[in-house]
Order: structure tokens, then C-alpha cells, then sequence
């Protein structure tokens, strides 16, 4: 019986709140649906909805929102509707009037000033001045009492915290401080203390240890080996050492592993270890000595990052790295090119290979570490501006794609939107690449998965369908490939964050 009765008292209490918050998300929409009117020239549908949003705040007795007068003042001045407009302005006043707010109070009486002076309503737009000043000292006097309060309910606490210390303050026992120096002072000629007793007991029990060995010794000299028997020595004999097994040391454990990787063409193993001691804290280092190693796992695990030594073994850097670029597998991979030659000529050998970046031996930890974050935010940037070309690709403004990689892959995903059963695989399979190879490479250029890509290309050309008025939502989700129009709209609003309705053709 308890329970029922507290979710009715809930429910009861809760139902005016989610009704206000139900009448606020109306007028909202409204006011948009009548500003794009605005904006796409339709002034006889603002009308029309403008009339329907009086009669809604009529109806409901609602106060009129501030942002409503602007929209309203100029569907009224474009219809040459005097009439209607001092009849909102007028009712837009009461609602000041008996608004409690004072903050929407103000901006609502702001707004019929500018309104009434648009109209050129002089004595009215001074009445409307007049309550604005009211109201602005009321919101003032409101603002002061806020901020008495809070500093109030500051001080308040301040009190409490206070009283809390000194309540936990007064359950120890407070010793002076002369009386802490005193016991600091016995414990400390105590320990000296201690410290002395064991140092002379240790010399008093060395020295009966060396006399007793003088008697053992004396005992069993020569001269007492006739007459006297051996006695036992009474210094028990030193047993044989133990030997200490060194226990092997537990590592700590490892943090979590880094996500990219770095492959390291470089047949001198200190070049190698030095390397790796710079590379380690952000990339999983793999190695490779000869350049038939090298290239085999750029290919087969498409590293992030590549460094090449421009002296190998039987070839060049210079021809890995040139490989490399001219491969569709690889060329998208950043490599950095390390030759033994300064100036100019590395550079040269650098421009010839086609590599990133290049250094001289030695290398540098500061300058290599700083070449290599650039390297990685030239990447990010590459995919930011994907990110912008594949929000204009359906557009008048469309960018030109230099990459001819991602520009047969949008091709081919456009050419293939209207089809659902299009995925992830077919894209591969039409790209010549194995599924996991294509996926690597289209997350770097990218930094999206082939399955993302599909969708986002999906809904762009369907928005940009919807802003055309080019059909139904019903319609434009089929041409795009969608199954259903339900998981249509829940993936255009988790996408643009608006609804479909907002961009649907009037019936």
C-alpha cells in the first residue's frame, strides 16, 4: 500500500514539470519552423504559422517567449499586417506584466521596445521602456538578494566546517610544545643510548672470543701432543657457506601497450637499440635488418611510421623507401629517412626516395621527437580535412580530393548508395586490397572505419536530399539504402543532431 501511494505522489508532482517542459519544446520548434519560413521567403505560411502560435499561447496561457517577437515583428511588416502586430505587441506586454521571471521579464520587454520602435509606436515603445527600467531594478534587487544568500550560505558553512574541526580537534590530547622537545630529547638519548650498549658488547664479546681461540690453539701446539690428548676445540667450527641462490626479480608490471607502431629498417644493432630507447614511450617497435625483412613487414603489417637507414645490406634506403611510396599497399605510411650525409645532400637523398623527413647520424633526440609529432599532426590534419570534403561532397562547394586512394573509394561508395546490402567487404573487394589491409589504411587517411565511411557518405546525400525538398524522408531513405525509415531517422539524428522533420517538404 506504501508504494503505490509515493509513485501517485511522485507522478502528481512530476506532471507539471514535464508539461511545461512538453509546451516549451513546442514554442521552440515553432519559432524555428517560422524563422526558416522567414528566411525561405514564404511569408504566407509565417503568417499562417504565426497565427497558430498565438492561438497556441492563447490557448494555453502561456507567456509569449522574447525570441518570438523579432520573428513575428517581421512576417507582420513584410504582410504590411499593422493590425495583428500591435495586437501581439499588446498581449506580449501583459505577458511581461504578469511574467514572475524578472531575467525573461527583461528580455521580453527589450525586445517590444525595439519591436514598437520598428513600427514607429513612439508612446507605446516609451510605456514598454518604462516597465523595462522596473523591471531591470527588480532583476537587480533579485541578483543582490541571490548574491546575500549564497554569501550567507557561505558563511554558514564556513561556521559548520569550524565547529567540525574543533569538535574533532578537541578528541586528541593537546601536548605543549616544550613538553614535545622534552620527549623528543629522551628518545633520542635513548636510542644513543641503546646504540652504545650494543657497540661495547659487541667488543666485549670480541674479545672473549679471540682469547678463547689463544687457548685452543695453545692446547694444541707441540708440546702438549705427548702428555696431553687433544681436547675438542670448544669454538665451534665454522660450518660450510650457504650458498645464496639470487632470486629472480619480478618485473613490474607493464603498462598499457601503445597502439601504434614503428618499423625500424636498420641492420647496426646500437643504432637499433638507441632508436628504440626514443621510440619506445609511443610506439610498439618492430625491427628489420635486410630490406627484403623490411619490406615484407611494411607490407604484410602497414606500420605507422617506417625509419630507414639509407645503408643497407645488398640495397639501398633509398630504393626501400622509393618501394614503399610506389606502392598502393604502403605509400600512405610516413617514412623518415636517416643518411650519413649533412646538408644538402641528405636532403637530396631524401627528395629521391620520396621520404617524409630525413636526418643525419647523429640523431638528435629533442629534434627527432619533434619531427615525429609533426609527422603525426600532418595525418590529423589530413583527416580533418577529409572530414570537411566529405561534408561538401553532396554540395555546390565540393573540394577537390588529391588523393587518388580515397577518391575511387567515395566513388565507388557513391555509386553504390542506393544499394542496403553494399557493406564494408564489397568496398575491399572492389578496392583490390584484403579486407584487413584496406581497413588499416582507410582508419589512417581517414580516421574512420569503411562501415562509418558508408553511412556518414549515406546521410550526407540524404540531408543534402531533404534541404533540395527532393522527396519524403520515406523516399530519400530508400534512395540512400537505408531498410527502414525508423532507423533512418534515429542515424540522421545521432548524426546532425536534428530531426528529419525539420527539413521535410510541406505537404
Amino acid at each position: 500500500m506504501f508504494r503505490p501511494a509515493c509513485y501517485c505522489f511522485l507522478l502528481l508532482a512530476w506532471a507539471p514539470c514535464l508539461l511545461l517542459a512538453q509546451h516549451e519544446d513546442s514554442l521552440r520548434l515553432s519559432v524555428t519552423m517560422m524563422s526558416e519560413l522567414v528566411q525561405a521567403g514564404n511569408f504566407e505560411g509565417a503568417q499562417l504559422e504565426a497565427d497558430l502560435f498565438r492561438d497556441y499561447l492563447q490557448r494555453n496561457q502561456l507567456l509569449c517567449p522574447a525570441v518570438a517577437v523579432p520573428v513575428l515583428s517581421k512576417i507582420y511588416t513584410h504582410n504590411e499586417d499593422k493590425k495583428s502586430a500591435l495586437a501581439f505587441f499588446s498581449a506580449a506586454t501583459g505577458d511581461a506584466r504578469r511574467d514572475p521571471n524578472p531575467e525573461t521579464q527583461v528580455a521580453l520587454l527589450k525586445a517590444l521596445v525595439q519591436a514598437y520602435d520598428d513600427w514607429a509606436e513612439h508612446k507605446a515603445a516609451f510605456h514598454c521602456q518604462k516597465l523595462l527600467l522596473q523591471a531591470r531594478d527588480s532583476l537587480a534587487a533579485h541578483l543582490h538578494q541571490e548574491a546575500m544568500d549564497s554569501l550567507q550560505n557561505r558563511l554558514d558553512s564556513l561556521l559548520r566546517t569550524q565547529k567540525i574541526d574543533a569538535d574533532a580537534q578537541a578528541r586528541y590530547v593537546q601536548l605543549d610544545r616544550s613538553l614535545l622537545a622534552y620527549l623528543a630529547l629522551a628518545l633520542t638519548g635513548l636510542f644513543l643510548g641503546l646504540i652504545l650498549y650494543n657497540w661495547r658488547n659487541n667488543i666485549r664479546w670480541r674479545k672473549r672470543l679471540a682469547r678463547k681461540t689463544l687457548e685452543n690453539d695453545f692446547l694444541r701446539s707441540e708440546r702438549f701432543t705427548s702428555t696431553i690428548a687433544t681436547e675438542p676445540a670448544l669454538v665451534p667450527q665454522p660450518e660450510s657457506p650457504v650458498q645464496l641462490h639470487e632470486q629472480p626479480v619480478s618485473q613490474a608490471p607493464e603498462g598499457r601497450r601503445p597502439e601504434k607502431t614503428v618499423l625500424l629498417i636498420e641492420p647496426n644493432r646500437q643504432i637499433v637499440l638507441y632508436l628504440k630507447s626514443l621510440l619506445t614511450d609511443r610506439f610498439e617497435v618492430e625491427t628489420a635488418a635486410t630490406p627484403a625483412e623490411g619490406l615484407q613487414l611494411a607490407s604484410n603489417h602497414l606500420p605507422d611510421l617506417i625509419v630507414c637507414d639509407a645503408v643497407l645490406n645488398g640495397l639501398t634506403g633509398i630504393d626501400v623507401i622509393r618501394q614503399i611510396k610506389l606502392s598502393e599497399r604502403t605509400n600512405h605510411i610516413p617514412v623518415i629517412l636517416l643518411t650519413d650525409k649533412p646538408g644538402n645532400d641528405g636532403k637530396l637523398d631524401a627528395l629521391r626516395a620520396g621520404a617524409d623527413a630525413w636526418f643525419s647520424r647523429p640523431v638528435l633526440h629533442q629534434v627527432f621527437d619533434n619531427q615525429i609529432t609533426h609527422l603525426l599532426d600532418a595525418q590529423k590534419k589530413q583527416q580533418e580535412t577529409f572530414a570537411r570534403f566529405l561534408h561538401l561532397y553532396f554540395s555546390e562547394n565540393r573540394m577537390a580530393l588529391q588523393d587518388p586512394f580515397l577518391a575511387k573509394a567515395v566513388q565507388i561508395i557513391d555509386q553504390h548508395l542506393s544499394d542496403p546490402d553494399f557493406l564494408a567487404d564489397d568496398l575491399a573487394r572492389k578496392m583490390q586490397l584484403h579486407k584487413q589491409h584496406f581497413v588499416k589504411k582507410l582508419r589512417v587517411l581517414t580516421g574512420k572505419d569503411p562501415a562509418q565511411l558508408i553511412r556518414e557518405l549515406r546521410l550526407e546525400k540524404a540531408r543534402a536530399l531533404l534541404e533540395k525538398r527532393a522527396g519524403t524522408p520515406q523516399a530519400i531513405a530508400e534512395l540512400v539504402g537505408f531498410a527502414s525509415t525508423g532507423s533512418f531517422a534515429l542515424a540522421f539524428k545521432e548524426y546532425f543532431g536534428e530531426n528529419t522533420a525539420l527539413l521535410r517538404m510541406p505537404e
